[in-house]
């Protein structure tokens, strides 16, 4: 432990040591915001033992933050790091509220924040050439590693836009989640999942083709798109530089009309990258509107899908929304 750190803080620094839920930049983003969290609440209430920590602990240092003139935003990332701290560190005594029962209990307000900036989606035209592309490099027997990055993306992108998963979700799944899957129907996101949050989600009939094929060439104990000796975080970067190599190629002008949008402060227009994230937008989307053709309204068909696809929140589906709906 260094020396100088309070006991709170020295804690908050073992629980990174040992936490693995999320990916390596939110583990970073988080460990700054709850490091200076731990400083400021450890001299205030003079708190030494994280398991004790507590709503009026939280809600304190979001009122100070404010005092600072901080951003909302900047508040808000502050409180998220705050309860994944809380959510991986053991024994805690005390469940930690959410911002809305913070507000409410203590008396104070963070002001909305403008998070949708337009439609990140793919059209069907992109993502169907995006998909021969890959196929004919994976045919050209060409690079060995060029036919391996582009069947590793084919298959995340199948597993991010039939089955709603995000890069690191798929980049990271493992043989015997792929056989389990197989055998129930259902692909259960562990540790690998965005601040932990496991879920199941239903196997797609494209994800289930992926999985039988992935699983013949795995071996027992790897992931499957992992390679032997290379780091998780670099595979996730391979696959997402392999987009980046390409997008241009398969980019129409509808697509980018349609990830277009303008920032109403500003007054500038803005046109989104083609990613893989935006291929969950499509998913999510698709499945809003699943729910709304079943009779449910726009919020309830939110409240539906929010924890279907890893969010504790339903106005974040407005943000996948992208301004429709």
């Amino acid at each position: 432990m260094n020396k100088g750190l309070s006991s709170l803080e020295q804690q908050v620094q073992k629980v990174f040591k040992h936490t693995r839920a999320g990916s390596f930049a939110t583990r970073d983003k988080y460990k700054g915001n709850a490091m200076r969290a731990a400083n400021w609440i450890s001299q205030e209430f003079k708190l030494q033992n994280l398991k004790n920590l507590q709503d009026k602990h939280v809600a304190a240092y979001a009122k100070y933050l404010q005092a600072q003139d901080l951003k909302p935003k900047t508040v808000k990332d502050s409180l998220s790091a705050i309860r994944y701290l809380h959510d991986n560190a053991p024994q805690s005594k005390h469940a930690i509220s959410d911002n809305k029962t913070l507000q409410q209990e203590y008396n104070f307000s963070i002001p909305k924040v403008q998070t949708i900036k337009g439609d990140r989606g793919w059209t069907k035209e992109e993502y169907s050439k995006m998909m021969d592309v890959t196929r004919e490099i994976i045919n050209s027997k060409g690079i060995p590693d060029d036919s391996r990055s582009a069947r590793d993306f084919h298959d995340v992108a199948v597993m991010a836009r039939t089955m709603g998963m995000r890069v690191a979700e798929a980049t990271l799944a493992s043989r015997s989640q792929a056989e389990e899957a197989l055998r129930t129907g259902t692909y259960n996101i562990g540790s690998e999942a965005k601040n932990g949050r496991s879920r199941s989600v239903p196997l797609s009939p494209e994800g289930r083709q992926v999985l039988e094929v992935r699983v013949e060439i795995t071996a027992r104990g790897d992931k499957l798109f992992v390679q032997r000796n290379e780091k998780s975080h670099h595979a996730i970067d391979r696959i997402e530089q392999f987009n980046k190599n390409h997008r241009g190629k398969i980019e129409s002008l509808v697509g980018r009309a349609q990830r277009t949008w303008t920032d109403r402060h500003q007054e500038k227009a803005y046109t989104n990258n083609l990613t893989l994230h935006g291929l969950r937008y499509n998913y999510i989307q698709d499945r809003v509107q699943q729910e709304i053709d079943k009779g449910f309204n726009r919020e309830q068909a939110a409240q539906i899908v929010t924890k279907e696809v890893g969010h504790n929140r339903a106005d974040v589906i407005y943000i996948y929304l992208g301004g429709k709906m």
